[in-house]
């Protein structure tokens, strides 16, 4: 099972002058140490207007730094958005492109389509056109990087032919991932063959969803990619903890993040009906406000992997059994201090990663001093 991290570039309240500045350097310097590791991914989201929430309206840019600070982990966009008036498709394979060059060939490339009205609406995108535009933009993209002169003639796009340089590292092209919230999400990212990136954060829904997507993998009708991508990504809220202390911020990281998440999707409950709070509810596999819940049922939730190493490692391992194939660890949740995430690492790179990868063991002194910047 491999590994990767989440960045969504939470800022919460109160600001100052130097709050962005310090979130985007300290991820730095955790990607940088993520890198010494062994972790095998970091993946950072595009998401627009999401006060607090999420402040990475740019990932193509902040990945520019990450490919001169870092040697072997894959560079993942998770995601970049493809509704037309998010991005035009023929930029977003450029950039990617681009970053396959600069990173020597480790970009993965997520896709997905938004699911806040705070974006939808900030950028005048219709919701029905949505998934068409996706799926046409896909093709756009596979094309731009595979073919000689790119020439497109879809419902919602034409392209004129051009000839899109510069072309990726990787051939075909990098590897290509999908977004899944919805339940049918899962079987479309099987039929198109492609990755999924799971952000359910219902542990019984994602081992249904493993399932059906495989199923829909093997017997796949629409693909994407020149090379299909058969793997599972599934998101969880990660803090290894030394201590009971320590254990309460990494409750309280997660206990922010799951509020805010179940604020972004509120509304779109009201507007047009696109979600319930049953789906809410089945999405989150909680029944009140994660404000109300005590540190100790927090605790117990499985996508909260919250405790000391050997508490952590037996949640992972109910992932592993699972079919998980990624496990991509949210640490930046909430107000949780940059040294405790770094900590949380180090923890992660003496216990968990061998433990899972046993050819990956760093030395403790390493870490301990990469930890310490």
């Amino acid at each position: 099972m491999k590994f990767g991290l989440l960045y969504e570039m939470e800022t919460p309240r109160p600001w100052n002058a130097l709050s962005e500045y310090n979130v985007y350097w300290e991820a730095l310097a955790q990607i940088e140490f993520a890198d010494q590791i062994g972790i095998d991914y970091v993946w950072e989201v595009e998401h627009h207007f999401l006060e607090e929430y999420s402040h990475s309206p740019a990932p193509e840019v902040f990945y520019g730094a990450v490919t001169q600070r870092t040697r072997n982990i894959r560079i993942a966009h998770g995601v970049r958005l493809l509704p037309f008036k998010f991005n035009n498709p023929i930029k977003i394979a450029e950039q990617a492109a681009v970053l396959d060059i600069m990173s020597n060939g480790r970009v993965d490339l997520g896709t997905g389509r938004s699911t806040t009205a705070q974006e939808l609406d900030g950028f005048g995108v219709d919701y029905e056109r949505t998934r068409a535009e996706v799926r046409e933009a896909l093709d756009v993209i596979v094309r731009a990087w595979t073919d000689e002169i790119l020439e497109y003639n879809g419902k919602l796009i034409q392209v004129p032919p051009r000839r899109v340089v510069p072309k990726p590292i990787q051939k075909p092209h990098p590897p290509m991932w999908m977004a899944c919230v919805a339940p049918d999400s899962y079987q479309m990212a099987g039929d198109r063959g492609l990755g999924v990136l799971s952000f359910s954060l219902n542990f019984d829904f994602v081992q249904q969803a493993i399932a059906n997507y495989t199923t829909a993998f093997d017997n796949r009708t629409d693909q994407v990619p020149k090379v299909p991508n058969k793997a599972f990504g599934a998101m969880l809220i990660c803090h290894v903890a030394e201590n009971k202390e320590d254990e309460a911020v990494g409750i309280e990281g997660a206990r922010w993040f799951m509020h805010n998440v179940a604020k972004l999707f509120q509304p779109l409950m009201t507007k047009n009906q696109l979600y319930s709070y049953e789906y809410l509810r089945n999405l989150m596999a909680v029944d009140i406000d994660p404000n109300d819940i005590p540190d100790a049922q927090l605790k117990q939730h499985p996508m909260v992997v919250v405790g000391n190493p050997d508490e952590v490692l037996r949640k992972l391992e109910s992932f592993e059994k699972a079919g998980v194939d990624q496990v991509i660890c949210f640490k930046q949740a909430g107000r949780i201090p940059h040294q405790k995430i770094m900590n949380s690492l180090r923890l992660m790179a003496k216990h968990v990663v061998p433990y899972f990868n046993p050819h990956r063991r760093v030395a403790l002194e390493e870490l301990h001093s990469a930890a310490a910047r």
